[in-house]
């Protein structure tokens, strides 16, 4: 095998709807039959081995840690093999499967085995050129044949009103079939969290607005949900292990609106947004499951209703994505986070942003005054014409550095040449003198050696003038081609934001930083 310094890589994957005792697809099963497998083959035995697996993951899509951490090891070239159970281990995505299999992994130079599949790419043409596009074609179609079964079964359980996900609302703590009681009631209050829920409830009814609230909550360190279900040992709504999260109106709001919390049991609130797609949107109200008095309340029918009264669920618009120029590009310099754009009914010059966590949290170091888009967008303008106006010397620069690079460059080649030529010279010397008997093996050896060698060091130095001739241009060439078509601009628009801007920092109102998409000398 080629690569004996490589790592053998033995890859597993079990997805949710292939989670059934006893089946051969079991992690267990397919590490005994990998195993199996090496051990028969004695080119495979020697190399160092490192397990990886995706438990519970579908093979529709690359969005899984073990394939990711194979993936990385591709790319710093430390994989000389690949050894799966089957072609869908790897991936039920035929095209995706054709592109590694056919061309990524060959390139890399990495063998790949698929045991069942009859598949090891070290003996090419096995199966017949069109075997494995079948085979992924079949993976795919079956693939999307079990996700719309599993769809299907699981809008038979929310229509039978039966838990169909392991997720519950703040405040509840999920009860196991059969620790239930005779009221089959498939939630507990957790009265730790309970608390936090009550306390938002009777802060709203006293007349606090959702900011407000989250403010207090913030001063006296109450953990939000994330928070508080990793405390408890679950995933915490995507939060990252040292990511922190704070109370902000959306969070309020969302639990005040939560029937759940007046004893709805709701079954059905988000979908998956397509086959094949890790990402779930909520479901149309219709479709849910609803049933009165099916939980714990934590709070009463009254006081809910009162809130929604107080707190109306006015229907917005469709959400514009880009609904300011500045939109995604705006970030506070102290949390990092993307600031707020609050619009201004008395004209477009006094549009701000502002930083939510300063008005949150007492103890943020974020800058708590707003800053003015109008100022924002007037630096931005002015650094990009001087810097438009700086361009045409730096042209100029260009063009002239070229040539002079240029013909130094020629010269050091020339140079080097002529001693690789006056190296060759004297190898083919020292070779006749010793056919000749004026010198010894040894000593034709030895020459011949120093002379190869230093021959070796100047074409290694002539790439590298060459490579390098226009070393130090790349910059000045970049920002005269990135502002090439922005001569004549007399107003900023989205697409000149985004063509340009990378990320602007505001540290304070006046003290702002701009991160550009190409290497500026003006700074903002």
């Amino acid at each position: 095998m080629r690569n004996e310094n490589k790592i053998l890589v033995k890859y597993y994957r079990l997805s949710l709807e292939d989670q059934n005792p006893g089946e051969s697809d079991s992690i267990a099963n397919q590490r005994s039959l990998i195993e199996d497998y090496i051990k028969g083959h004695s080119d495979l035995c020697d190399l160092v081995a490192v397990e990886l697996s995706d438990d519970g993951y579908t093979g529709t899509n690359f969005n899984r840690p073990g394939i990711k951490k194979l993936f990385d090891l591709l790319k710093k070239d430390q994989i000389g093999c690949v050894i799966v159970k089957d072609l869908s281990r790897f991936s039920r995505d035929y095209i995706e499967l054709g592109n590694y299999v056919e061309q990524i992994f060959p390139f890399m130079g990495v063998r790949f085995i698929a045991i069942n599949d009859n598949y090891d790419s070290l003996f090419d043409g096995q199966e017949g050129g069109l075997e494995i596009p079948f085979k992924g074609i079949l993976n795919d179609l079956y693939s999307k044949d079990i996700s719309m079964k599993s769809k299907a079964a699981k809008s038979q359980m929310i229509k039978n009103g039966k838990l169909c996900s392991g997720s519950f609302p703040f405040g509840y703590q999920k009860v196991e079939k059969r620790q239930r009681d005779q009221e089959n009631m498939p939630y507990q209050v957790d009265e730790e969290a309970a608390e936090i829920v009550r306390l938002i409830f009777k802060l709203a009814l006293s007349g606090k607005g959702n900011i407000e609230i989250a403010r207090v909550l913030n001063e006296k360190k109450y953990p939000t949900p994330g928070t508080y279900k990793r405390l408890k040992g679950g995933f915490g709504y995507g939060l990252k292990q040292n990511q922190e999260s704070i109370w902000d109106s959306m969070k309020i709001l969302s639990i005040l609106r939560d029937e759940r919390y007046k004893g709805t049991l709701i079954i059905g609130r988000y979908q998956s947004a397509g086959i094949g797609s890790g990402k779930v949107v909520e479901a149309p109200e219709t479709s849910w499951f609803r049933k009165e008095h099916a939980i714990p309340a934590i709070i009463s029918a009254e006081d809910f209703e009162t809130i929604q009264k107080m707190h109306p669920n006015r229907k917005r618009g469709k959400y514009r994505k880009e609904h300011h120029l500045l939109y995604r590009k705006i970030k506070c310099g102290c949390c990092g986070r993307y600031l707020y754009y609050k619009p201004s009914g008395s004209g477009e010059q006094y549009n701000s942003f502002f930083c939510k966590q300063s008005h949150l949290n007492t103890e943020s170091e974020c800058f708590r005054g707003y800053i003015k888009e109008k100022d924002i967008l007037d630096m931005l303008l002015c650094v990009i014409r001087k810097q438009v106006e700086l361009s045409g010397e730096i042209k100029r620069d260009v063009k002239k550095q070229t040539r002079t690079e240029a013909n130094r460059a020629e010269y050091q080649i020339k140079t080097l040449q002529k001693e690789i030529e006056v190296r060759q010279a004297a190898k083919a010397q020292s070779y006749m003198e010793y056919r000749a008997g004026e010198i010894t093996k040894e000593e034709f050896l030895e020459r011949k050696e120093k002379l190869q060698r230093e021959i070796a060091e100047k074409e290694v130095r002539v790439e590298e003038v060459r490579n390098t001739k226009e070393e130090g241009l790349e910059e000045k060439q970049e920002i005269v081609e990135a502002l090439s078509g922005y001569q004549n601009i007399e107003k900023l628009d989205r697409g000149i934001i985004e063509a340009l801007v990378d990320t602007i920092w505001v540290y304070d109102v006046g003290k702002v930083k701009v991160e550009w998409k190409f290497p500026l000398r003006v700074s903002g």
